[in-house]
């Protein structure tokens, strides 16, 4: 199902992976557990030894490749297309991959390479790339996801560029990293004032220790609330699930649907989602107890 269509009747759970850093029997771990599985297409460098040499792989096609293999395992996979790989002969493709299953897709501009001339892009914003992948639909198309940025400089320019997706065809949007609603439900409050409709889904962002989450936070500019990075300092290991776990409770009646990502991504992510996973339900069972309690 697509996935603006199922955040019509609970809030939808997606878990980011990257497919180089999974052990793939740990997949199965996440079954019945999240709503679908996200994969990024991160830009990792020249070589990728999971292919030939000769051939050009570039980070999309990783991403499609991904996602169709795990959409094979019976989760609902979500392929990244990026203004900086898709070109419009990749067009024709896109309906191939709807019939093979993948009904999502979410669209991002993508990191640069370096040097990189944006008069060589195909796609020079995202719109135009959401415009070009309805054009090819007839009928059925898939949903698609786009992001926004709750920490831009601009507020009512990032606004404007996100009302400009949705108006091209965005089903619904990620917001950047969060480690708690600070900022966050202010912003969607914004958007939502200025008239967006579509489904907004937080991203929560689990930290790896300390100086994992303050070098992801100088990089990309994301603040981070004090008591996250006291919660962190006074647990490496099990303070960034710590903290995510909070920021679910307290976001999940919020949004329309939370997306995890893990901010250590040279590791793999499972084993920690699962922890986070196993935390966010004994919670629930707590406050059920609780509210039973209560009613007798």
């Amino acid at each position: 199902m697509k996935l603006s269509e199922r955040a019509k009747y609970h809030t939808i759970v997606t878990a980011e992976v990257i497919p180089d850093r999974v052990v793939p029997a740990h997949l199965p771990l996440l079954d019945g557990r999240v709503d679908a599985i996200t994969i990024p297409a991160l830009r990792n460098g020249e070589n990728d030894p999971s292919y030939p040499s000769e051939f050009r792989v570039t980070p999309q096609t990783r991403s499609v490749a991904s996602a169709v293999i795990v959409k094979k395992t019976g989760f609902e996979a979500v392929p990244s297309l990026t203004c900086r790989d898709f070109r419009r002969s990749d067009l024709p493709l896109l309906p191939v991959l709807f019939k093979k299953g993948l009904e999502n897709f979410l669209v991002v501009f993508g990191d640069p390479y370096p040097n990189y001339e944006i008069k060589t892009y195909d796609f020079k914003r995202a719109e135009d790339l959401i415009r070009g992948i309805r054009s090819v639909f007839d009928g059925q198309r898939p949903c698609i996801g786009a992001v926004t940025n709750q920490y831009a400089l601009d507020r009512e320019k990032e606004i404007s560029r996100t009302l400009s997706k949705v108006d091209a065809g965005a089903d619904y949007l990620v917001t950047n990293s969060a480690f708690d609603d600070y900022y966050v439900l202010d912003y969607i409050d914004a958007l939502r004032s200025s008239g967006l409709k579509v489904p907004i889904f937080v991203q929560l962002s689990i930290p790896h220790g300390l100086n994992n989450l303050l070098f992801v936070s100088r990089r990309f500019g994301i603040p981070v609330p004090e008591s996250v990075k006291e919660t962190v300092s006074r647990d490496p290991l099990g303070g960034g699930v710590q903290v995510i776990a909070r920021a679910f409770a307290g976001l999940r009646n919020e949004v329309s649907g939370i997306h995890f990502s893990y901010l250590f991504r040279s590791h793999n992510p499972i084993p920690t989602y699962t922890h986070l996973l196993d935390a966010i339900e004994t919670d629930w069972q707590l406050v059920g107890s609780l509210q039973a309690t209560l009613r007798t």
